[in-house]
């Protein structure tokens, strides 16, 4: 008896396309006979994004490779033929899937011998956005090359990263997606937090609200509380109850077919600190005013100087990650606000690029910062905000 067609959220044929289009004209350009990704589920499954980029399979901590030649069909590695009876259904952009039993690198060598490749160009192997170390299983990658001794291989990371960082429409429109689904979780969180109510009971309603709207759960929660200092948001949900006098740090994200928009919401268990409700309402002038100045052409360096301006004027000192990469997972490119010399400040903005725009303003030490911030597009006539929720300081 045939599976009944699984209900994901997925992409067209075109959007296939033109990805595949993208990624083949750069393999040209380094000489690449195919590209290969391996499995990583790590960091919320970000590490695996490449393949998913490529193949639509993949999400929820799914094992999957794959391998892209320059002319020939795109092969997906998956863990067994159960897995290769649903992904078949469950979308259209990969017929060739096939089984590991989880020893990945046997179908890649045999799927590299089928294409007679010469270099194969190696995704995620080093020089990632926020893994500069890479993530390739060594293991792996070890057994791939010992088999294919005359092939020649290559870090191909940043092949990838070129292409995922500028986002079609039908990504920005999943991106917009995730955001009103981290917006619903938010308010999910402000209508239960109280004194008494455990961080995790708080992060568990959140999760509960973003696979409620079709959401994943495999999803980045930094979540801290304390006071009077700011508290870290933390990865690790702890037990601990809230108390009167409390604030709430978060930067959360929600995930939408593995598409990310992240947002931030800081909260008050009682009146907001006078100098803490300052310097937020000062994070989201100059938020304002950098989504009014953004724009495609516009210099890295053009972008961080107007930021740091807007600070200097406001009385503060600039902060670490201003605006950074958001699609499949750490996308490029990357922008850090407190420097005033880095190496890509020639960069410039480009239309279809997403990012997380936060900025901070700090005064002395802080061990971290309330700031309002929110996923934004870089569109043909500027930027735009995808989050709808008014950004505030809520105090409850």
């Amino acid at each position: 008896m045939a599976l009944e067609k699984p209900i994901i959220p997925t992409f067209s044929l075109k959007e296939r396309d033109r990805r595949w289009s993208l990624l083949r004209a750069e393999m040209k350009k380094a000489n690449f006979d195919a590209l290969i990704a391996l499995p990583h589920e790590g960091h919320w499954d970000q590490f695996g994004c490449d393949t998913r980029y490529i193949t639509q399979i993949g999400g929820t901590q799914t094992e999957v490779g794959c391998v892209l030649p320059l002319e020939a069909d795109v092969s997906a590695v998956v863990r067994g033929e159960n897995e290769i009876e649903w992904w078949g259904l469950a979308q259209d952009w990969v017929t060739d899937i096939r089984p590991s039993r989880r020893s990945y690198g046997e179908p890649v060598i045999e799927r590299l011998k089928e294409i007679r490749a010469e270099r194969v160009g190696v995704i995620a192997l080093s020089g990632m956005v926020r893994a500069p170390e890479g993530v390739v299983p060594w293991g792996t990658f070890e057994k791939i090359r010992n088999a294919l001794p005359s092939v020649k291989f290559a870090n191909a990371t940043d092949v990838m990263q070129e292409v995922r960082a500028v986002k079609s429409a039908e990504e920005v429109a999943f991106i917009e997606k995730a955001a009103k689904i981290i917006g619903h979780a938010t308010d999910v969180l402000i209508q239960h937090a109280k004194p008494g109510v455990g961080e995790h009971e708080l992060i568990a309603e959140m999760l509960r609200e973003v696979v409620r709207r079709g959401g994943e759960p495999i999803t980045m929660m930094l979540f801290g509380t304390g006071g009077p200092e700011v508290p870290w948001a933390q990865r690790v949900f702890t037990t601990r109850k809230l108390k009167p006098g409390d604030l709430i740090n978060t930067e959360v994200e929600g995930k939408y077919a593995g598409y990310i928009a992240q947002a931030l919401q800081p909260i008050s268990l009682g009146p907001r600190p006078k100098d803490l409700e300052k310097i937020f309402d000062a994070t989201k002038v100059i938020f304002d005013s950098m989504l009014k100045f953004l724009k495609p052409g516009i210099s890295f360096g053009a972008v961080a100087k107007f930021y740091q301006d807007q600070v200097a004027a406001a009385g503060y000192e600039p902060d670490g990650a201003l605006m950074h990469g958001r699609g499949l997972g750490e996308d490029a490119p990357m922008l850090w606000g407190a420097r005033k010399d880095f190496p890509e400040q020639e960069q410039k903005l480009k239309e279809g690029h997403v990012f997380i725009l936060k900025p901070a303003c700090k005064q002395g030490f802080m061990r971290d910062s309330i700031r309002a911030g929110d996923t934004v597009a870089i569109e043909a006539g500027g930027a735009r905000r995808l989050g709808k929720r008014e950004l505030e300081f809520v105090a409850i």
